[in-house]
């Protein structure tokens, strides 16, 4: 009975970090890049060139990932704050504002569908809306 209660220890201590992780786990989705919480209205989602999708936290953890990749992504798809749906990211207009997406990135930058949303938030957030080589993703190959 004694070497029955000492095995049982043994295997309650070395289980206790594998108990202990998966207590700990958080059931939302993660950041590809930096693993912070995906906020519905600022998520990008990026298809890589082996047709492996990577959700990110906002459009700044997108840019950089990206910069690491050898080869330009597939697709990508930011999200239109206004309706919350999923829009390619080069059909979106972007405005960069005062208003930061996510604090510990300091992203700026806000995806709109439609042009009127975007001219309202850079009205009201003193905002500039973003042209040219400015646009997140611009110098997608």
């Amino acid at each position: 009975m004694k070497r029955i209660a000492i095995a049982a220890c043994i295997f309650s201590m070395l289980a206790l970090p594998f108990v202990g992780n998966w207590l700990r786990r958080t059931p939302e989705d993660r950041c590809a890049l930096d693993g912070g919480a995906l906020v519905t209205s600022y998520r990008v989602r990026v298809e890589d060139a082996e047709g492996q999708s990577s959700d990110f936290c906002c459009i700044r953890c997108a840019q950089l990932w990206l910069e690491r990749q050898e080869q330009p992504a597939r697709a990508i798809w930011v999200t239109d704050e206004t309706s919350g749906a999923r829009i390619d990211a080069e059909a979106a207009h972007y405005v960069r504002s005062l208003v930061v997406t996510t604090p510990t990135m300091g992203n700026r930058i806000h995806a709109f569908r439609d042009l009127a949303d975007a001219e309202r938030h850079a009205e009201k957030c003193r905002g500039t809306i973003l042209t040219g080589g400015e646009r997140p993703f611009a110098k997608r190959q």
